[in-house]
């Protein structure tokens, strides 16, 4: 399995999770807390005599808090020898990687390289691999588990025989919770019957992983479980403008681009996730957010060689669903109802920020036109950075920059 690389993202914030952060991630780990990616790390031990290459990319909630964060990362790297070597990206080598492209002539591609967000961190995670000549990169996260010994031998079966047939693809897997189940609890609020997420998304799980066969076509996938051959990973990013849902969107802007996704339904990790700090209210706007985003993108598509016309039909129950024209009446539905949730246990400002959600939404809807256009644009800026560093000579050099070794 050599040629196959393993990207970590590790997410962590201030001590004690109090500070102004710049950043939302889910979970992320506290500075002052051991946190969950040595529990990863270890978990690949009985992948390391297999020859993969494991490369942790480490983002901060704050600028002011990189400097720290690389060196807390290092810390939890080192604190035992593991059986596989591991390579760090962090703010320090984003630095450095923009330097590598300022010099070489290519400032154009410098938007590419961020660690300001989900997208842009998957996206550093495939420009590595990339640098790194991956022919595969499997995507993991820092709250997960990988407990099957077979889970690269897997992958490794499952992309030869797609590929017989399909010259570009991509591969996702299945959570499973800690009890090894797959569907996730349904709140029982009044507002959340109103915005049914985790019933839809339970609606789309037993029909892609708890029926039918192994491997089939799918429209959903989740970040932390996916294989990217270098003919994906090379051609098609996330997108940078979306601040969460990046994994879904990402099979959606494939889907656009006529390039299929399959899940493996025995292609498990364990999903150990922290509880969510976060608002009720926060996590909604999010998720509003990038539903109205990926509403915009859908409808402003434009027929052209080479793209598909992707409908919410096709990506239904989730996140299709959401992508339909009663996306404005089911997030009034919602929203309102959970401000007067939150009025009646006394927290007038957690209704107000609820409220605002729906200021949000109208803005991007005011204001986004040309997301799809935009999209292309990266889409076109990308590849062209990624031919270039698929390049024998500019890839042995920017690994020199990297991590000093070509």
């Amino acid at each position: 399995m050599r040629g196959y690389w393993v990207a970590i993202p590790t997410y962590w914030t201030f001590p004690g999770g109090e500070g102004p952060e710049e950043i939302v991630f889910d979970h992320p780990t506290p500075l002052d807390a051991p946190g969950t990616l040595r529990r990863t790390l270890e978990s690949l031990m009985p992948l390391a005599a297999q020859g993969v290459e494991v490369v942790v990319v480490a983002a901060a909630t704050a600028p002011t808090l990189e400097a720290v964060v690389e060196s807390r990362v290092r810390e939890v790297l080192d604190a035992a020898p593991l059986p596989h070597p591991v390579r760090l990206a962090a703010a320090s080598h984003l630095e450095a990687l923009r330097d590598f492209c300022r010099t070489g002539g290519r400032e154009e591609w410098l938007p590419l390289l961020s660690l300001a967000g989900y997208s842009q961190i998957r996206n550093l995670t495939l420009i590595l691999a990339n640098i790194g000549g991956a022919e595969v990169l499997v995507s993991l996260d820092d709250d997960e588990v990988v407990a099957d010994p077979d889970f690269m031998m897997k992958i490794t079966e499952d992309v030869a025989l797609l590929g017989q047939e399909h010259p570009v693809f991509g591969l996702a897997g299945v959570y499973r919770n800690r009890d090894g189940g797959v569907l996730l609890p349904e709140p029982a609020a009044p507002w959340a019957d109103a915005w049914p997420k985790m019933r839809w998304l339970n609606a789309a799980l037993t029909e892609l992983v708890l029926t039918g066969p192994r491997l089939k076509p799918t429209y959903l996938g989740f970040g932390g479980n996916l294989a990217l051959p270098a003919a994906l990973y090379q051609r098609l990013p996330f997108d940078p403008a979306l601040t969460r849902g990046e994994d879904t969107d990402y099979l959606l802007n494939a889907r656009i681009f006529n390039i299929p996704f399959f899940l493996d339904n025995t292609l498990s990790i364990i999903h150990l996730p922290p509880d969510k700090p976060h608002p009720t209210w926060l996590r909604l706007r999010q998720d509003l957010v990038r539903f109205c985003y990926s509403r915009l993108k859908l409808r402003q598509q434009e027929p052209a060689p080479g793209r598909a016309r992707v409908t919410p039909r096709e990506l239904k129950p989730y996140p299709g669903n959401f992508l339909e024209d009663d996306l404005s009446l089911r997030a009034f539905r919602s929203h309102t109802l959970l401000a007067l949730d939150y009025l009646d246990r006394g927290d007038p400002e957690g209704a107000r920020q609820t409220l605002m959600n729906l200021v949000l939404m109208e803005r991007l809807e005011r204001t986004g036109a040309g997301v799809y256009g935009k999209y292309l644009d990266t889409v076109s800026r990308w590849q062209g950075l990624q031919a270039w560093l698929a390049q024998p000579e500019a890839a042995a050099r920017a690994r020199r920059v990297l991590w000093g070794t070509a």
